[in-house]
């Protein structure tokens, strides 16, 4: 059953009415080769430049205009924006949906069914190539290939953020968007979820804590890191013993990291561990080796699975609902696959700390 935001019909803003009313008038051959100026067009159509800036700048993705020589915007013959899937959303991800974590299938999911009242349907588009190193000619490949409503990047590098961000795609990043680029994205608050669980460490005593990290790269991790840091900032140096440790995401790897630490004579007494999954080698690990948790050292996971409900001890963790990010994404994926236009802002979504027995 639809809840009563969803019943009420979104109202076009002035900005997507521009589009549609450009789009008209090209299709109508009112002006030739050239749009006139944006004074021109300001009285024309009796809105603001930034609306009308806007306007153009959503018609240049969707391959109506380019911009030319001397800052002219041109109007392209619309074989390209002919073949554009106006009712199709693609979703990006570099594994298949059986290999992502349950919480993101629930929003993938959520997206889905609400893009689906909204008469379009979402595609999830696998795509390692593209994730690759040889990620710029395969996404100019592929975006001249596929050409939907919007696009949707899931766990994107840089370089994919960069070139969708450059070719004036519709987009949005599910996740955190680095810097530099002009796209808007939609992720949980890790920088402020791991300044949290460092305070919460530290509040209990603990003086020797690390944040064990994946190097995936993402912004989201960078982000951690940064909130992390940020907790020790007015603490005295010699007081704390804060670091990152970072991994390449196995078993094997974690492991040889958590070695380092532990042989070290002063080891940690308390771990922030960015990802559910790795949290379940790292507590076999302290297991192993007879380390008790939370009595010698305490474990936090910055992010929630379903299957931490069922770990022993159960574990502190920070919890979403899948289904409020996928209605803050499907707002923004609706509003710039009906030709509106979304500034590069981040959106975030705080998390709700649930406290557990490995927390202590």
């Amino acid at each position: 059953m639809l809840s009563s935001l969803q019943q009420v019909p979104r109202r076009a803003s002035l900005v997507t009415q521009t589009v549609a009313f450009v789009r008209v008038e090209i299709s109508a051959r009112r002006w030739q080769r050239w749009l006139p100026g944006e004074h021109e067009l300001c009285e024309q159509l009796h809105v603001s430049r930034r609306t009308l800036r806007a306007a153009l700048k959503q018609l240049q993705r969707e391959g109506w205009l380019k911009v030319s020589q001397g800052r002219r915007r041109e109007i392209i013959q619309k074989r390209a924006a002919r073949s554009r899937v106006v009712n199709n959303v693609v979703l990006l991800t570099p594994k298949p949906l059986q290999s992502l974590p349950s919480s993101v299938v629930c929003w993938i999911d959520g997206l889905r069914e609400q893009l689906s009242d909204a008469s379009y349907h979402l595609q999830v588009h696998v795509s390692r190539s593209v994730y690759g190193s040889l990620n710029e000619h395969a996404v100019k490949m592929l975006t001249q290939t596929v050409r939907p409503a919007a696009w949707v990047l899931y766990q994107s590098t840089y370089q994919m953020q960069r070139r969708f961000s450059l070719a004036a795609l519709p987009c949005v990043i599910t996740g955190t968007r680095h810097q530099g680029i002009e796209l808007p994205s939609v992720d949980l608050d890790y920088r402020a979820a791991c300044r949290h669980a460092a305070g919460q460490f530290l509040a209990r005593g603990h003086r020797r804590v690390v944040l064990i990290n994946p190097e995936s790269g993402t912004g989201g991790e960078q982000q951690s890191e940064q909130g992390f840091h940020e907790a020790f900032k007015q603490l005295p140096a010699s007081d704390v013993q804060a670091s990152v440790v970072r991994h390449d995401g196995t078993v094997a790897g974690i492991c040889g990291r958590l070695d380092t630490l532990f042989h070290k004579s002063a080891p940690p007494t308390a771990l922030l561990v960015s990802r559910p999954v790795h949290v379940l080698t790292v507590i076999g690990y302290l297991l192993r080796r007879g380390i008790k948790v939370p009595q010698q050292v305490g474990v936090i996971s910055r992010d929630d699975e379903s299957f931490l409900e069922h770990v022993v001890p159960s574990v502190a963790r920070y919890a979403s609902l899948p289904s409020a990010f996928a209605q803050k994404l499907s707002a923004m994926v609706l509003e710039i696959a009906d030709g509106g236009v979304l500034a590069a802002v981040d959106h975030r979504i705080m998390p709700d700390f649930v406290k557990g027995e490995s927390f202590g």
